[in-house]
């Protein structure tokens, strides 16, 4: 067995940044996507890329994971269910490594002041909120996971500043929201060190240290790129996805009693604002022809 070699379930936006720090390392990456064909010839020759698919197991998981000292899953819950559980919930359990469930801060309540950290007790006030809480309670029964909710992700090529560069961005005025963010590097950060201080069970927020309304966000980032920003448009006008409305419907602002005192990590990005600074110059560079 590697001595670190952790196993992920969807390479997506937030596992693949996890498994390039990881690799440079030193790190084993074996993972899974929908669609490896597509996305294996675009990673690292040394990393396993399996398949991954709700509907059916994946390929040898059972000798894929008995080589792993780590197992992180940033698969959402789908249709009310966690796909991966519903697969494979008996090879996870017996899985005796660290074990890591990518969930969100929106299985919290709607708490208009005060601050929401680790020990509030979670209440989520959407249908989305509640399969994120039933799929933590899943993890947690079969293995102990450690849950990581994550607060609103940006980063490279997620951002205020791409959207206004390509045109999307709009600002949604809804009185007294306010929400958190957390960076792309801030994630990997508090991930890698929740993996070298393990804690079966313990609950972590991923979240800046400034909730702020969307707006807010929006205005900043345009101020960097010297444009004007886009007008504001009421809430009750807005023609917004369902999973768009969820994020409007709840307001909370929220800290982390663990990410500093136990973990002893110091954000790189403690706000939108030193974020999207960092941002600025690749985001640009990006959407030029």
């Amino acid at each position: 067995m590697s001595e670190k070699h952790i196993f992920i379930f969807g390479l997506g936006y937030v596992g693949q940044h996890l498994a390039h720090s990881l690799a440079k390392d030193g790190w084993q990456i074996t993972g899974t996507t929908r669609d490896p064909a597509r996305l294996a010839p675009l990673l690292p020759a040394d990393w396993t890329i399996l398949p991954f698919n709700q509907d059916e197991p994946v390929p040898e998981i059972e000798s894929h994971l008995a080589t792993a000292t780590h197992l992180l899953t940033t698969i959402s819950a789908i249709g009310g269910f966690d796909p991966v559980l519903a697969q494979h919930e008996a090879e996870v359990s017996r899985f005796t490594g660290w074990v890591g469930y990518v969930s969100a801060t929106s299985v919290y309540p709607d708490q208009k002041e005060g601050f929401v950290d680790e020990s509030v007790p979670a209440a989520p006030a959407t249908k989305r909120g509640q399969a994120r809480l039933e799929a933590e309670q899943g993890w947690q029964a079969a293995c102990q996971a450690e849950i990581l909710r994550v607060a609103g992700i940006y980063g490279p090529g997620r951002s205020a500043i791409r959207s206004l560069l390509d045109g999307t961005a709009r600002i949604i005025e809804k009185e007294g929201q306010k929400s958190n963010r957390i960076h792309l590097s801030d994630i990997t950060s508090i991930i890698t060190a929740a993996m070298a201080k393990p804690r079966p069970g313990r609950i972590t927020n991923l979240c800046d240290h400034e909730p702020a309304a969307q707006g807010d966000v929006v205005r900043y980032a345009a101020s960097l790129l010297q444009v004007p920003p886009p007008e504001p448009i009421a809430f009750e006008d807005a023609d917004l996805t369902p999973m768009a409305r969820s994020f409007y419907v709840s307001n909370r602002q929220l800290r982390s009693a663990i990410v500093g005192p136990e973990l002893g990590v110091t954000l790189q990005y403690p706000t939108y604002r030193e974020g999207l600074r960092a941002l600025l110059e690749s985001e640009v560079k990006a959407t030029k022809p």
